[in-house]
This record gives C-alpha cells, structure tokens and sequence, in this order.
C-alpha cells in the first residue's frame, strides 16, 4: 500500500514542481507539451469492470475491484538529462499541487519513480528528501528482483503512478547510440508483469533538458542554463499491445508451485499440484526470486516473456520519439538529432544509417 499522504510530502512534490514550472517559463526559449490529457485521463481510471479498468481475469482481491480506487500508470521516457525529473513534471496543471489543492490529491496524481541510493541516498538528510519526494530507492547491481521493485509492484496494486527511465542513465550526444535508445533494463518488464491489476501503460518523449544540463557543462555545473527549447510528447497508451503478453506469463505462473512474487508478495504459500490434487508447498522468499533471476522458471519462458515486454516498451518510445524528432525537423537525415555519427562525413547527405 501505499504510504499515507502527508503534508511534508506534499510540501516537497509542490516545491519542486512549481518552481521547475517558473524556470521553464521564465528561461526557455520555448516550451511545448502535447498529449498531456492522455495522461490526466489515465489518471482517473477507474478499477470498473469494463473499459481500460479492467483487471486481469482471476486476480481480483478477493474478487472485489472497488477496493481500489484508481487503476496503477506506467509512465516510460527516454532519459534526456539529470533534471528530467523533476522539471518534467512542470507539465502537470496547477491544480494539482498544494496549496492548490489538497496533500492527498497531491501525493496522488504525482509520480513514483526509482533512484539509486549511492547518487540520491547518500546522507540522511538527503534520504529523508527524496522520500518526501516519492523517490523509492534502489541499489545498483541488486537486480530486478530486490526490495525496490518489489515496492513500485505493490505501489501499483494501489493504483499509484510509477514513472522509470527504462534506459537507466542520461543519454545525451556523447554516448547517444543507434536508433537514440539504450537497451532498456529488465526491470519495467517485471514491474508490469507482476501487477496484479494491469497498469495502463504510457510512453512519454522529452527533448532540450539536455540543454538545461548538459553533460559536458562547465562552472558552474550545478547551475541550470535558460534558454532551452523544450518538448514534452504523451504517446497513446500501449497497454493493449503489452497486455496479451501479461497475461501469458499468467498462464505459467498459475502452473508454478508456491509462490512467484506476483503484486510483489513473496509469502509461501500451499497450491494444489496439477497432477495429483494434493496441497504442496512451493519455493518461496529467497529460494523462488533466486529461481526467477537465473531465468529458470518455467524453462526459460517467464524470461523469454519479460524480454519480449521490455523490447516492445522500447519499439514503442523510439517510435513515438522519430515520429517527434521529424516533427520538430531533427530527422531530417535519418538518425538521431543526438547521434555520436551526426557529425561524421561517412553519413552527410544521406537519407538512414
């Protein structure tokens, strides 16, 4: 569940938020949103029985949607700068921050998001900020199946909104590579795979952060730099197109004995065997997530599942950011507008990479 609202939180998110919406207004060269009430609808989705908020049949608590009053969003971006978040979030209406409106409203139609505890977690002051910040805590190397994920799981049970940067670091023209995305990190697929309820799925495109905060800037570095020109792009949801494959990796985690962390709960469990009928214990804990990181459940299926959910998230964003990057007449030769071979000889004038 997610944690009660509280007016320090609230504080923190309205902050941050109000005064990324002040600089950008106030520096950028332009500043452009579209799709925005793509988002603000997923945000009043309800857990009905029918339309986007339905549930994934057989996996109702307790058979009983309303005690839920808001089905979970996945919100996924290309990672643009470090201060894509939290001045993306200026896009969001007034409304929705304190003192105009209510610390539960607030903390409700902001977003969840991962961040890792040696750049973000390091002293407790600097803890006790990001956590007002809806900032859950992740370790670097603990993989997929560790604490963090587990909680951004359960956050969604509760119809929270979790947003991940799926690339897993900035990516600006220095490292930038084809086709303008990093491989995604597995970790979306199974935070997506193991809700209960399926989220509605959404994929967002940023571009200009990079030049509020370059990568190569010099003194002084923590200052941001006005005079950007910002794009934020909500794509249609894709939730239709990532669902068939959710419920597949139901089908076999209902043939597993015990229990396999789906809603992030990994307490044992006795389930009938399918062959004999009698109650069995199953792994569990430590044991199952162990069995789950080699890639072994199921044969290999559940993995091969979460690859092919994490490659369509990606499919998905690089489409909707050509589609933006044409737009905007940073396509015009093909490759990224931030592409290391931008500038090379070998490809000037031609139409693809």
């Amino acid at each position: 569940m997610a944690p009660k609202p509280s007016f320090a939180s609230a504080l923190t998110l309205s902050t941050i938020a109000l005064a990324s919406k002040a600089f950008l207004r106030l520096t950028a060269k332009s500043y452009k949103v579209e799709g925005l009430p793509i988002l603000l609808d997923a945000l009043k989705i309800k857990h009905a029985g029918k339309g986007k908020g339905k549930a994934i049949e057989g996996l109702e608590i307790d058979g009983d949607l309303s005690q839920m009053s808001r089905r979970g969003i996945v919100t996924v971006c290309n990672h643009n700068s470090v201060c894509d978040d939290p001045m993306m979030w200026s896009m969001m209406p007034l409304s929705t921050y304190f003192p105009f409106s209510t610390p539960s409203h607030t903390s409700r139609n902001s977003r969840w998001t991962l961040g890792a505890s040696d750049i973000m977690f390091t002293k407790p002051l600097h803890s006790k900020f990001f956590n007002l910040g809806q900032v859950i805590e992740t370790h670097r190397g603990g993989g997929i199946f560790q604490p963090a994920v587990d909680r951004a799981v359960k956050l969604l049970q509760d119809g929270s909104w979790i947003h991940i940067f799926p690339e897993g670091k900035v990516n600006q023209e220095p490292t930038n590579p084809d086709g303008g995305l990093f491989r995604f990190k597995w970790g979306i697929g199974r935070i997506i795979m193991d809700s209960k309820v399926m989220p509605e799925i959404i994929p967002i495109w940023i571009s200009g952060f990079d030049q509020i905060l370059d990568e190569r800037r010099g003194w002084p570095k923590p200052i941001p730099r006005p005079g950007a020109k910002i794009s934020i792009t909500i794509g249609q949801p894709l939730t239709s197109q990532i669902e068939p494959l959710v419920k597949a990796w139901r089908d076999l985690a209902n043939k597993e004995i015990g229990t396999v962390g789906i809603g992030g709960d990994w307490q044992q469990e006795f389930k009938k065997n399918n062959d004999s009928g009698e109650e069995v214990l199953g792994n569990m804990g430590k044991v199952q997530k162990e069995i789950r990181r080699k890639g072994e459940l199921s044969q290999g299926k559940e993995q091969d599942v979460r690859i092919k959910i994490t490659e369509l998230l990606q499919k998905g964003i690089s489409k909707l950011g050509q589609q933006v990057e044409a737009k905007e007449g940073r396509f015009e030769k093909g490759v990224w507008s931030q592409s290391t071979k931008w500038n090379d000889p070998i490809y000037a004038g031609k139409g693809k990479i």
